[in-house]
């Protein structure tokens, strides 16, 4: 069981719009909140009208039901006695769970072939994060000392792949033709590998996720900027929403922003408790008290290692000054090989029989054999 913060509460706010271009939005969102527990959900569908749509609800209601209605009894505060193995195994059978319900969907009705949904989803207990992610929707940390903003989590798209095996540079990804071509999502087929991510946060730290209609027009620098100039989550997630669409909301648009703060009454009595504990520290004169080795790394990182520059560590937290890949003991030696996938044009070609999302163009293809990647 994890050993609760003191004095930490949780402040959190999930929005989505359909932007200016789109008719509908196939983006799916979900938010379950308690005052040291959250649990978000952003899901990206694709497949084009209705097929995005079924895709990304199908997501979220068998991740709810996987791992909120099964283990909790619908609340998310029970969340809070698991361990943090007990945990991902979790996060990641109720990820499968949907992935197989959307192929079979498909498979039994032809007017869903080719439909997918990306997902990254977060469970924050008190300064705890564990972060599940598919596909090209992401997670951002924002340090809230600094201002510093970090992406948690790895593009699984082509282009993001070039960049891990350093092919392009992260200014060549911008405009790259092939950007919006993804190697992994929910519904491609009967299994699907899951980034697991864990963060530690401090208090006034943001976790933001969002899908890519927001990373489209917005750059992380100014997501870190939007959130803290806000007065709370609700906020934040409004004006991040209402920026991707001024730069034209090309996209649908889905934002969730969970803030940790400082429950001043509750530190106050704690405070206080820990002072009057103090006059006796337990232990007599002959007791020998080892304590952990000052700047030792907890192992905090992600489930996909790649070739990438150690991590910073502030307080406990580990980041880096831009984490589109793993970064942690378990790197690899060698850039890992990408093969050139072909694709078609979802213009001139039939959408369906590429994998290609009608509205977006945004196509699936697996990366071929030779790719390192280790999940935890």
């Amino acid at each position: 069981m994890m050993d609760p913060a003191r004095g930490i509460r949780l402040r959190s706010s999930a929005r989505t719009n359909t932007g200016k271009v789109r008719d509908n939005n196939e983006d799916n969102i979900h938010l379950w909140t308690s005052d040291q527990t959250a649990l978000a959900i952003v899901a990206d569908g694709m497949g084009g009208a209705a097929a995005g749509e079924e895709a990304s609800r199908i997501a979220v209601e068998m991740i709810q039901e996987g791992l909120i209605d099964a283990n909790t009894g619908g609340t998310v505060e029970l969340l809070v006695e698991e361990d943090d193995d007990t945990l991902t195994d979790r996060m990641k059978l109720a990820i499968r769970s949907a992935n197989m319900s959307i192929v079979q969907k498909a498979d039994r009705h032809p007017e869903f072939k080719g439909m997918g949904t990306t997902v990254t989803m977060a469970l924050v207990r008190n300064t705890h994060a564990v972060i599940g992610h598919v596909g090209d929707s992401r997670a951002y940390l924002i340090d809230g000392q600094d201002g510093h903003i970090i992406q948690v989590t790895s593009d699984h798209s082509f282009v993001q792949a070039l960049v891990s095996a350093g092919h392009i540079s992260e200014e060549e990804a911008e405009d790259h033709p092939m950007k919006n071509v993804l190697y992994r999502a929910l519904g491609q087929a009967r299994d699907v590998e899951v980034d697991i991510y864990y963060e530690r946060l401090q208090p006034n730290d943001r976790l933001v996720l969002c899908s890519d209609g927001l990373t489209l027009h917005v750059r992380p620098e100014e997501i870190a900027q939007v959130v803290l100039a806000a007065d709370n989550p609700e906020e934040a997630s409004q004006k991040l929403i209402e920026l991707a669409n001024a730069r034209g909301g090309r996209d649908n648009v889905s934002v969730i922003v969970i803030k940790v703060e400082r429950d001043e009454v509750l530190s106050e009595l704690e405070e206080s408790s820990r002072s009057k504990a103090s006059a006796y520290n337990g232990f007599d004169d002959d007791t020998l008290i080892i304590r952990k080795k000052e700047g030792s790394k907890l192992p905090f990182g992600s489930s996909e290692s790649h070739n990438s520059p150690a991590p910073r560590e502030r307080d406990g937290k580990v980041s880096s000054s831009v984490r589109s890949a793993a970064t942690a003991a378990r790197s690899t030696t060698e850039r890992p090989t990408v093969t050139v996938p072909v694709v078609r044009s979802c213009p001139n070609e039939s959408p369906t029989a590429s994998g290609c999302d009608e509205d977006s163009g945004r196509a699936y293809v697996p990366l071929q054999e030779g790719r390192d990647t280790h999940l935890r």
